[in-house]
C-alpha cells in the first residue's frame, strides 16, 4: 500500500518539510555561533570586544524564533487554504504559493534573508536597524497567518 491512501499524507502535507526547515534553522544557528568563537583568533581582539559585537544575543535568538514561528504559521494556514480550492490575497506571494516546494523554499530564502539583513546591519553597528528588520517580518507574516485563518476555505 503506498503513501496516497495515508492520512498522515492527506491531513499535513506541510508538515515535513516545515519540520526540515526548522531543523535547518536550528544547526545555522549554532553553526553560526561556532564559527564566531572559531574564527576570533586576531591578536588585537580584546573578550570585551567579542562581548560587545555578539550578534545571537537573547533579544535576537528571540526575535528570530517568533520569526520563524509566524513564518510557519503563516505558510501552514496558506497551503491549508491553497489545498483547499482558496486563493492568496498578497499579490508579491501569489507566485509562490502554487507549490508546496516552492512555498517552503520561498519562505526559507526570505527568512535567510531577513537574517543576514539584520546580520550586516549589526556588523554595521545598527543593531536597532536590524531588529526592526526581524520585528517587521514576524509582524507582517502574523497578521497574514491572522488573515489566512480568519478568510479559510469552507471545507477547513
Amino acid at each position: 500500500m503506498g503513501m496516497s491512501g495515508s492520512v498522515c499524507a492527506t491531513r499535513f502535507p506541510m508538515k515535513m518539510p516545515m519540520v526540515i526547515l526548522v531543523l535547518a534553522a536550528m544547526v545555522g544557528t549554532v553553526r553560526a555561533q561556532d564559527a564566531q568563537t572559531a574564527f576570533a583568533v586576531h591578536p588585537y581582539i580584546v573578550s570585551g570586544d567579542l562581548a560587545a559585537s555578539r550578534f545571537w544575543t537573547r533579544s535576537t535568538i528571540a526575535l528570530v524564533a517568533l520569526d520563524g514561528a509566524a513564518k510557519v504559521a503563516d505558510s501552514y494556514v496558506t497551503r491549508r487554504n491553497m489545498d483547499g480550492g482558496g486563493e492568496e490575497y498578497n499579490p508579491l506571494a501569489r507566485p509562490f504559493v502554487h507549490t508546496p516546494v516552492v512555498q517552503v523554499a520561498a519562505t526559507a530564502a526570505l527568512f535567510g534573508t531577513e537574517i543576514a539583513t539584520a546580520y550586516v546591519l549589526h556588523r554595521r553597528h545598527h543593531d536597532n536597524i536590524g531588529r526592526t528588520i526581524l520585528v517587521v517580518g514576524a509582524t507582517t507574516n502574523g497578521l497574514g497567518a491572522a488573515s489566512s485563518f480568519k478568510h479559510r476555505v469552507a471545507n477547513w
